[in-house]
């Protein structure tokens, strides 16, 4: 039976039941639970009958369980009669046995407490007897540490590291006495305690720098152990940095070396790192040996003693090299230091040693009193600063370079400047390639306000101002050979960066900057576009003068194109020749698409304007010609071509001029505002003239 129901067998029920007997012997039974479980099994009328059947079943059981105890229940009364009696018997044995057990547990609970009194007692002992065992081993080991200490002075050096060694493990086992049973420790015996271990120290340090002296690996290597064992490592460094390093760079880094030394700086750096090669070679090499490399607190000789040593030395002693005033000095000095520092680093055994030295105070303070900031400004001032200047004025070079322009050429110069030796710092890689956009977004700048400059220049010229159109053209060459430099360029900046993340970065970073280059084409095109349209509008509006050409005038049936069509065409042709040797097809072909865009529209209202004033003419003189024949006889209709006809002829061959001259410069003549629909005006207009 399940956990949730009592312990209680109904009697079987019949097959087919929609419910299952046990559910009504669980104690968490609910008959709204009953029933929202069995509503999907069955109808209400099902549930009431099946129910029904087994409460039949339940009534039969219950009688047969009766019966069956019937006699029980019967006798029941007569069987507790007297029982009462017997309990009362029963009750004074149980209250003896109850005095009994309380008497028993209370003996048990005296015992349990003086057998705890005891076990105090004995472990309070116990603790004072190992006190005294450690007092008695501190004042031992003391005694002997006095007498092994006493006797070494007159001992020969390599006895003397035997006998440290041995002291070494003495003090630290007297060390550890003490600490057990410090409360027994008399102040006397304390400082008895504290001269022994130091007496023990001087020793082993006299020893390290004799040792030092004689040039003797081995046991310089044993004394460094010892010290080790008796943790001084950070004290012993210390002391070699003041003691050995220190005296060793008293003569080498100060003021009056660096003037001295023929090479500078970098001189001074060779006599540091001589050093290392030299006089404190053994010292490196003892700190890097193999026994050194299983310590838990190891030697860093080259960064706790030599490097720190260095650094402070030379922001105390050669506080001028940091002085950004004259930036190529500061340039070299800085370029010296970073190698030496770089030099430095291959000294170091691991790059565990290498990321402790760039994690030390020293090296965080030595690259914080390179001014890097100000020197940038610096250079700042001398390469934005004279780049600006040449924007000023407008020249041409012999091609230096490629570039026509100076202004260019000073552009291009300044990128280069910017990554150039003698100038640029890896420190400031972010802001020289800051800068080097500037300078491109600038002149990509400069190039739009001159465009925009001339652009603004609308007055009507009668003739083109070569100059400028060719300062135009020059302006465009430029940018294009600009624009094809920058590969090789970013070429040479990756080079020099040797993140791969940066050179990402410069990829991306540089996409906008040569888009802008990239829009000024689309300027430079504008300003030709407007110059060359300043002078073709003044010829374009000659077209006005078609009809004095041909009122009352017998000229012939026009078959040539106009003065100012052949004007257009002499001087586009002219144009396309000398500057299609300069440029590409390319952006001639978008230049003339623009050119012949703002002509045509104009063109396209000078004929129309000319068609229309050509009808109205004919419409009056038609009008008249009726008001005269009206008081005469009609006459037949004179025949011929008529002064009309030959303006509007005159004005077809001239717009079927002009779109030969697009199409000859491989203009999309489709894609032409309003040509389609001069052409079909003019052609409109002629094709009621017969022409014989």
């Amino acid at each position: 039976m399940e956990s949730n129901t009592k312990e209680f067998t109904l009697p079987p029920a019949p097959r087919g039941l929609c419910f299952d007997r046990n559910d009504f012997v669980k104690t968490s039974f609910s008959v709204d639970s009953f029933l929202a479980d069995h509503h999907n099994v069955a109808s209400l009328e099902t549930m009431r009958d099946d129910l029904g059947v087994y409460l039949k079943v339940l009534r039969l059981a219950m009688i047969e369980l009766i019966n069956k105890d019937y006699a029980n229940f019967v006798n029941l009364c007569a069987t507790l009669i007297g029982f009462d009696k017997a309990l009362v018997k029963v009750q004074v044995p149980l209250s003896q046995l109850n005095d009994e057990v309380s008497n028993v547990k209370q003996c048990l609970e005296d015992a349990m407490k003086e057998l705890m009194l005891w076990l105090n007692q004995r472990h309070a002992l116990i603790k004072k007897k190992h006190l005294l065992k450690c007092y008695s081993q501190s004042m031992n080991c003391l005694n002997t540490l006095e007498n092994i200490l006493s006797d070494i002075s007159d001992k020969r050096k390599a006895e003397k590291v035997i006998i440290a060694d041995r002291a070494v493990m003495q003090y630290n086992q007297l060390k550890f006495s003490i600490s057990k049973c410090d409360n027994l420790i008399r102040p006397e015996q304390k400082k008895q305690f504290n001269e022994v271990g130091g007496k023990l120290v001087q020793m082993l340090n006299e020893l390290l720098f004799q040792f030092w002296d004689d040039n003797n690996e081995e046991y310089l290597l044993k004394t460094l152990l010892t010290l080790t064992m008796l943790d001084r490592v950070s004290e012993t460094e210390m002391l070699i940095r003041k003691q050995a390093v220190a005296p060793l760079l008293q003569n080498i880094i100060n003021e009056p070396a660096l003037q001295k030394n023929k090479e500078g700086l970098q001189g001074i750096y060779k006599n540091i790192l001589s050093l290392l090669d030299t006089k404190l070679k053994l010292l490196v090499s003892v700190t890097q040996h193999s026994k050194m490399t299983f310590l838990t607190n190891k030697y860093r000789f080259l960064v706790n003693c030599f490097w720190c040593e260095v650094e402070n030395r030379l922001e105390v002693n050669l506080a001028s090299i940091f002085a950004p005033g004259n930036p190529q000095l500061f340039y070299r000095r800085y370029s010296e230091s970073m190698h030496f520092v770089t030099k430095l680093e291959e000294y170091c055994d691991s790059q565990e040693t290498v990321k402790l030295l760039h994690e030390t105070p020293e090296y965080k303070s030595f690259l914080r009193r390179w001014n890097l900031p100000v020197y940038f400004q610096i250079r700042f001032q001398e390469i934005a600063g004279g780049f600006e200047a040449s924007l000023k004025s407008s020249s041409t070079l012999e091609s230096n370079e490629g570039f026509i322009l100076l202004e260019t050429y000073k552009c291009w110069k300044a990128l280069q400047d910017c990554w150039s030796d003698g100038i640029y710092i890896e420190a400031l890689v972010h802001k020289f390639w800051k800068l080097s956009l500037q300078l491109i977004s600038r002149y990509s700048m400069w190039i739009s306000s001159i465009c925009s400059q001339k652009s603004s220049q609308n007055t009507e010229t009668t003739a083109i101002n070569q100059k400028l159109v060719d300062s135009s053209i020059n302006l465009y060459i430029d940018s294009r050979t600009l624009l094809e430099k920058l590969p090789n360029f970013i070429e040479h900046i990756e080079n020099k960066v040797h993140s791969n993340k940066s050179k990402e970065l410069l990829k991306q970073s540089l996409k906008p900057t040569e888009e802008l280059l990239q829009g000024t084409k689309s300027k430079i095109c504008e300003c030709i576009v407007n110059e060359l349209f300043q002078y073709f509008n003044v010829q374009l509006k000659q077209v006005s003068d078609i009809p004095r050409l041909y009122r009352k005038t017998n000229r012939s049936i026009p078959t040539k194109p106009c003065t100012y069509i052949d004007v257009i065409a002499k001087t586009l042709n002219e144009f396309n020749e000398n500057t299609s040797k300069k440029v590409d097809q390319t952006f001639l072909s978008e230049l003339y698409n623009s050119l012949f865009n703002v002509m045509t529209v104009l063109y396209y209202k000078y004929v129309e304007d000319v068609l229309v004033s050509v009808h109205r003419t004919e419409e009056s003189l038609r009008r008249l010609k009726q008001i005269r024949d009206m008081g005469t006889q009609p006459s037949s209709d004179s025949t011929g071509i008529t002064d009309g006809d030959k303006i509007r002829l005159q004005l077809n061959v001239d717009v079927v001029s002009y779109s030969s001259l697009a199409q000859h410069l491989l203009v999309n003549v489709n894609s032409v505002h309003k040509l389609t629909e001069l052409s079909s005006m003019v052609t409109e207009a002629v094709k009621h003239i017969d022409i014989k």
